[in-house]
């Protein structure tokens, strides 16, 4: 079993603005610092013109459900490493892996970066698997309303940023 979250961020800025931020480890220290996030580290990047690597670590808040306190701190720690990559002109795909230390769930996902009109859209897929038996599907269920909050701070994190640019 497992439980997809997808979503759409639409941006009024050419495709090589949203880009430069999503191939700039600075600005993943900025946004993850921006929303809440503690303890931001970025383990690793690298980049070149066809594509872009990082693997950056932080703690996020939890508002942990009573069943799952037992499993889940009210702080846990990610690792989330992604992988960019031109794939025409103007146009980006991300494979993300994401992974919760101390949670028997994993997260993998793709995002979508494509001109749209004189804007940008971001198209992000991600997908939770709980490997428990018994509370495996409530957990995933509890991951992915997260992980749409996050995406949603995410989005307006990116949306002012690029307004202040």
């Amino acid at each position: 079993m497992s439980v997809i979250v997808r979503a759409r961020h639409e941006y009024p800025h050419p495709v090589k603005d949203v880009w430069a931020l999503f191939s700039d480890p600075a600005f993943y220290q900025a946004k993850f610092e921006g929303i809440g996030h503690r303890n931001v580290e970025i383990v690793s990047s690298e980049g070149d013109a066809d594509g872009f690597m990082v693997e950056v670590s932080r703690e996020v808040p939890l508002e942990v459900p009573g069943f799952l306190r037992g499993m889940l701190g009210d702080w846990n720690t990610l690792l989330q490493h992604e992988r960019w990559s031109r794939t025409g002109k103007n146009t980006y795909a991300n494979e993300l892996e994401i992974e919760a230390r101390g949670v028997p769930a994993a997260m993998t996902g793709t995002m979508q970066l494509a001109p749209q009109g004189k804007g940008a859209v971001n198209e992000v897929e991600i997908t939770i698997r709980a490997s428990v038996p018994l509370v495996g599907g409530k957990l995933e269920k509890f991951v992915s309303r997260d992980t749409e909050t996050t995406l949603e701070a995410e989005y307006e994190f990116i949306r002012e940023y690029l307004a202040g640019r």
